[in-house]
């Protein structure tokens, strides 16, 4: 029988209401008093809290090195003495108590070591400023058109920019050094990779250490091994960096100068102070494939070189090469050219050609694809974006490995555009040939600027070929796209074979 909604309403009204009972262990619950619940509450969870207490005195056998005040946390310089004014005056303002102010760290002289770092190339207004490269044009050079005028300044700048054997010598000093500081710290001999170890260094390059560090789980096993970056081996490569880094501060051309870089504190930084130079240190087990890649690859294609110099100088003197974040790499950038050479190298075949791989390159990277929403990959070499992966067959066995890690790299980029991330949706996609899912450009998120410095630096640059005479053996048309100052340089390099006492 079906109640009526009369009915059911008034049988509503008889219905018992059942409340839940307490139960026992809420015994800090006064239902008469919110006041005395919540200090009740309040002292049960004091009586439940378990604190970790040291003792003022080491427990017997146990040894702690002494760490130095400098290197102890929240450890800050003492601020220098004013004059009795000046400490009467900063007595009588007394901070607010409703704002916290900052100590202001004091500024150091430009003359002290704190100081050293040069910046090689700048930017210059003035186009017509330097161009210290003509005087490295070889000796039988007989002026031409604009093409080829061209290609002999790019190889003079390579051959400007590349070290000399007196400039040379230091580093390969400074290598000995660190092997030889390093001996007691580092179980293997510091191995020298990056740009020295691929070939394409210049003379104020930095300088990369790869501290050889055996993963004796992972090497012991097949190739799916341990993963080389688990809790363990990454607290194991901090130790040793902090061992190095200990060592580094005690002697005198790097007191000061030693800081931590990278994520994680995975990367040492210290500044050589009698030459001026960067060094960086990092652990692993061997040198890296890119870097072996790279250098495999430099002798097949002997553009990239020139190439690279005058590229890296014209980002560099913008503030856009570099490994800073949001800058471009120098691995980056060289795998840039080398899917481009890749890519145009037949149609640009011949020698003398220089410059027009270079007009070439520029309008390319700066005009005719879109780098934020297109990849580039150099093995094998092309574009790929979610235009073409969305023709390809997705998911079947079939599919090339580096199909299947453009496909992860371009996801990542659309994923981060759909979550409102726009650092990582802008950011450049380079497909790393050693390793298909790894994304080489991942850092560099200033891809609107990197496209619209090549893009300018090729109009200059065409102009300049254009309205070329061909009648001043001095003259320049590569000064119209680097328009850069090389006084930073000229002074790095004359401290590099005259180092700082």
């Amino acid at each position: 029988m079906r109640l009526s909604g009369i009915q059911s309403t008034r049988l509503s009204h008889h219905v018992p209401r059942r409340f839940r009972p307490l139960p026992a262990q809420d015994a800090d619950i006064v239902p008469s008093s919110l006041r005395k619940t919540l200090e009740a509450h309040r002292s049960s969870n004091r009586a439940r809290l378990i604190r970790k207490v040291y003792p003022r005195t080491p427990a017997t056998g146990l040894l702690r090195p002494w760490i130095p005040l400098e290197n102890r946390a929240g450890y800050r310089p003492p601020e220098p003495l004013g004059t009795p004014l000046e400490e009467s005056e900063r007595s009588s303002k007394k901070p607010s108590g409703k704002r916290r102010t900052r100590k202001r760290i004091p500024e150091t002289n430009a003359s002290s070591p704190q100081n050293t770092h040069i910046i090689p190339i700048r930017y210059a207004e003035d186009i017509t400023e330097q161009n210290p490269w003509i005087d490295f044009l070889a000796s039988d050079y007989a002026i031409g058109d604009a093409s080829t005028h061209l290609d002999a300044e790019i190889q003079a700048f390579d051959r400007y920019l590349t070290p000399t054997p007196h400039e040379q010598a230091p580093i390969s000093q400074l290598n000995d050094k660190i092997a030889s500081l390093l001996r007691s710290v580092a179980p293997h001999p510091p191995k020298l990779i990056g740009s020295h170890y691929t070939g394409l260094a210049q003379a104020h390059s930095d300088l990369h250490f790869l501290l050889p560090f055996e993963d004796i789980p992972r090497s012991r096993h097949q190739p799916r091994g341990p993963s080389a970056t688990r809790p363990q081996i990454r607290d194991a490569h901090t130790t040793l960096l902090c061992r190095v880094e200990s060592t580094l501060q005690s002697h005198d051309m790097f007191s000061g100068q030693v800081k931590w870089a990278g994520k994680g504190k995975s990367v040492l930084e210290a500044r050589h102070q009698p030459t001026g130079l960067l060094l960086r240190f990092h652990c692993g087990e061997t040198v890296p494939a890119l870097s072996e890649y790279i250098r495999v690859q430099l002798p097949k294609y002997p553009a990239l070189r020139p190439l690279y110099n005058s590229t890296r100088s014209l980002l560099e003197s913008r503030g856009l090469f570099g490994l800073t974040q949001g800058n471009l790499g120098p691995e980056p950038l060289a795998i840039l050219i080398l899917a481009f050479l890749k890519m145009k190298q037949p149609g640009l075949s011949g020698s003398h050609r220089l410059g027009d791989h270079f007009l070439a390159f520029l309008k390319f990277y700066g005009s005719d694809i879109n780098l934020q929403s297109s990849g580039i990959a150099v093995e094998p070499s092309g574009v790929f974006g979610a235009d073409i992966l969305r023709h390809s067959s997705p998911g079947e066995d079939t599919e090339p490995a580096h199909r299947r890690g453009q496909r992860s790299l371009i996801g990542a980029k659309r994923t981060a555009s759909a979550k409102g991330n726009s650092p990582a949706d802008r950011r450049l996609c380079i497909q790393d040939p050693t390793q298909y899912m790894n994304d080489l450009g991942r850092s560099c998120t200033r891809t609107p600027e990197l496209q619209q410095v090549l893009s300018t630096a090729y109009e200059r640059l065409s102009y300049a070929c254009d309205t070329w005479e061909g009648r001043d053996m001095h003259g320049s048309i590569l000064t119209a796209a680097i328009q850069a100052n090389f006084d930073g340089l000229v002074a790095l390099r004359k401290r590099l074979v005259c180092p700082v006492d």
